[in-house]
């Protein structure tokens, strides 16, 4: 019999150890009979799928529990996402050491455990792993990802926040890894009535936590969807003056806002946002879209010019998919005829065209550019 290779585990250990740790899926819902067997069959490789209904009316409970999943139904009153969320987590078996929180529009990808179990140390508390959003379940194309706190340990862990709750530890070090290998997906269902309770409940969390930056930040976000441009204002300048409100790309993006709801200082709000966070595409393209209104043609060349450069995406929650769509292309083919680089007008009109192929006027465009372009170098 051959020896068996040193660096090899033997057969049995990853065996003992899946028998060793036992994991826990766990969310809260309401009314999620359309994606109740997909999220219960996403989680079938954890020891225990736990979901706390919190008043469904339609057959949400009863697709879970067909499904396998232990279904608690309770009550909260007034309602807060961090109460039910910390009262499903009370309800996971003390013996779980792993927890995974995934909403009820979420499901895993096949595969998840034996890397969750790879990647877990025995020190390890958290586990970062990646959420992607797609337009479909059956839908690979990814439109935006990131890394969330998705896996914890079982005791330590507690949600803030009324509502955007997140996750905090409160024992006396935290230790996270990530694996990204792990991925969690999720079709937004924007239909949703519990969306309607946000505002007054981030209202109240900024109330409760003025100092709390990203709360602020989202409820600036928050007034200005609702076209409360005043008030939106005001917050989304307080969020850029906290201390904690470091991270560049969302104080780019607040930046942004903040040119939607003061027009009068859109100009040198754009260009605050781009000297915080030259690196996204998104600003560089609001910038297009300003400087083309302006009919500044050498600056729009030069804005899409820039825009065109960053061909990565930060993976972050604030990705626009917007940006990469043929619009940037369009204003710099556009911007480049009016200042006479007929190459980079035809180039960037033919790359406008392959990202929208059925749009009309940009074939008229590119057709004239190329047309212009044969004329100029023969004349």
């Amino acid at each position: 019999m051959s020896a068996r290779p040193r660096n090899e585990p033997a057969p049995w250990t990853t065996s003992i150890r899946s028998l060793a740790m036992k994991v826990a899926v766990y969310t809260i819902a309401l009314n999620e009979a359309a994606h109740a067997e997909r999220w219960a069959n996403s989680a079938t490789d954890a020891d225990y799928r736990i979901v706390v209904d919190t008043g469904s009316t339609d057959d949400t409970v009863e697709r879970l529990t067909k499904a396998g999943v232990t279904v608690h139904r309770i009550a909260i009153r007034p309602w807060r996402f961090d109460d039910a969320r910390n009262a499903a987590m009370a309800l996971i078996p003390a013996n779980v050491d792993i927890c995974c929180s995934m909403d009820m529009d979420r499901f895993l990808e096949p595969g998840w455990r034996p890397k969750l179990e790879a990647a877990w140390t025995a020190d390890t508390t958290a586990l970062y792993c990646r959420t992607v959003y797609r337009s479909k379940p059956d839908d690979p194309t990814i439109l935006r990802g990131w890394p969330t706190k998705n896996f914890h340990s079982r005791w330590g862990y507690r949600f803030k926040r009324p509502v955007h709750e997140a996750l905090v530890f409160a024992g006396d070090e935290e230790v996270t890894r990530e694996c990204l290998d792990i991925v969690m997906c999720e079709v937004q269902d924007r239909g949703k009535e519990t969306r309607r309770q946000y505002l007054p409940l981030m209202e109240l969390a900024h109330k409760e936590e003025p100092e709390d930056a990203q709360i602020c930040f989202w409820l600036g976000r928050e007034y200005m969807w609702a076209d409360r441009r005043d008030e939106a204002g005001a917050l989304l300048q307080r969020y850029l003056s906290l201390p904690t409100a470091t991270w560049g790309e969302e104080r780019s993006e607040a930046m942004r806002y903040l040119a939607r709801v003061q027009p009068d200082k859109k100009m040198s709000w754009l260009d605050k946002a781009r000297i915080e966070a030259p690196h996204r595409r998104e600003i560089w393209l609001d910038l297009a879209e300003e400087l083309h209104g302006q009919s500044d043609w050498l600056n729009l060349f030069w804005a899409c010019a820039n825009g065109i450069e960053k061909t990565r995406r930060t993976n972050s929650y604030l990705d626009d998919s917007q940006c990469w769509g043929f619009r940037l292309f369009d204003l710099g083919a556009i911007g480049a005829w009016h200042v006479n680089v007929m190459d980079k007008a035809a180039d960037w009109g033919q790359k406008a065209v392959e990202l929208d192929p059925g749009n009309q006027r940009l074939r008229s465009n590119l057709d004239y550019f190329i047309r212009l372009r044969g004329e100029r170098r023969a004349g």
